[in-house]
């Protein structure tokens, strides 16, 4: 076994590591943070609040990032691995966000959390367990930006600096810290507006799927854009049209949000109303609970959740992609980076060797990399 598979049995392999804590953020079981503190002694470090990979899909937890939370700890820096809610709810024939990885457990085969292959559902079809749920996966990412800096603070957390927040997210994680970054350019009458940005230093985003018509056109984890979006078929036009046409009302050609009137490059809202903060699924494209959406309430939600039509930030943003990625390919991170710098807002790209995985696998050289960069955005020095 060699290339893409060897580097995604190194990471699955590992052990999970145990948190130092773990708090909920909100009401729902998935909606809970682990925490991995610096060493005793290390002074107050930059947060990351760090969001798993697994192409939205429920048999993926946190768990298989614990060991890159306790390695960039190591590192000097405090990290909230969070979760969220992915895949269905407990009325789907898939069942809930299921704890444990399906043949995982020590010793037992983990297939990877982006492997595209079909994996067999209770009714024995075959069908891999859908991507994401809306409008869930969207109110926790919002939920926990917001509120863990508030939950480290209540909680009397040793050694972590909320003044100086990082987000970095692999994968399906690496989008939610692209789109968090991205909420003040959303129109304001969503669920998930804010006025300005979010107080962060900045944005690492590990092979993140952040351009969602570049994600579609090559069928990145088997329809998972699609599916998250609530498309019956996928990357299919079952629903009746392809949602990644950028045609729809409030997205001009370039796929922007024309929300409001911003500031230009810097993305900063002048439109100061809030919208409360109110979760009720009936405030976005929405055709009820879990079902399939139409075909424009799918293109209305390609406006909303796609951090490539969501830009420019404002938001210090780093991507960093491996150059032999096959799960999530370099050409969706280029095409992210591309529109940022046609919209004025420069997007540092760095690029490793290897694939999907390396990225989050602590005993890589490329897991170094991702520390050094999130250590750069918090103005911090990364330890040993």
């Amino acid at each position: 076994m060699g290339g893409a598979a060897a580097e995604e049995a190194s990471v699955f392999g590992l052990a999970p590591v145990a948190p130092d804590r773990t708090a909920a953020y909100g009401e729902h079981p998935d909606q809970v943070v682990d925490f991995y503190l610096p060493p005793d002694g290390s002074g107050p470090a930059p947060l990351v609040l760090l969001f798993h990979g697994g192409a939205w899909r429920a048999p993926y937890d946190r768990r298989h990032v614990s060991p890159f939370a306790a390695f960039l700890a190591g590192r000097g820096l405090a990290v909230a691995s969070v979760e969220y809610r992915r895949g269905r709810d407990d009325s789907s024939p898939y069942g809930p966000a299921a704890p444990e990885v399906p043949g995982g457990g020590p010793g037992g085969p983990r297939p990877g959390p982006d492997d595209p292959r079909p994996r067999p559902g209770p009714d024995g079809t075959g069908e891999a367990p859908r991507a994401g749920r809306w409008p869930e996966t969207f109110d926790d990412i919002a939920a926990a930006v917001d509120g863990v800096p508030r939950l480290v603070r209540d909680l009397g957390l040793p050694g972590a600096d909320t003044d100086r927040v990082v987000l970095t997210g692999h994968s399906a994680g690496g989008h939610a810290v692209l789109w968090a970054a991205a909420r003040h350019r959303l129109p304001s009458g969503t669920p998930w507006y804010l006025p300005s940005p979010s107080p962060l230093c900045g944005v690492v985003a590990l092979a993140p799927i952040a351009d969602f018509a570049t994600a579609r056109a090559l069928d990145v984890c088997s329809g998972a854009v699609g599916q998250l979006l609530g498309d019956s078929g996928g990357n299919s036009d079952s629903a009746g049209g392809n949602i990644s046409d950028s045609r729809v009302s409030g997205v001009n050609s370039d796929r922007r949000v024309n929300s409001h009137s911003d500031d230009g490059a810097n993305g900063h809202s002048r439109n100061t109303s809030h919208s409360g903060g109110n979760r009720s699924s009936d405030r976005v494209a929405n055709s009820g609970s879990h079902g399939r959406a139409r075909t424009d309430e799918l293109t209305a939600r390609l406006a909303l959740a796609d951090p490539a039509a969501l830009l420019p930030t404002a938001v210090p943003t780093t991507v960093v992609q491996g150059r032999a990625d096959t799960d999530v390919p370099p050409a969706v991170a280029d095409a992210f980076v591309t529109a940022a710098s046609r919209v004025g807002q420069r997007v540092r790209l760095v690029t490793t060797e290897g694939g999907h995985f390396p990225l989050i696998d602590p005993t890589t050289p490329v897991a170094h990399t991702v520390a050094e960069e999130i250590a750069r955005l918090a103005g911090a020095h990364p330890g040993a």
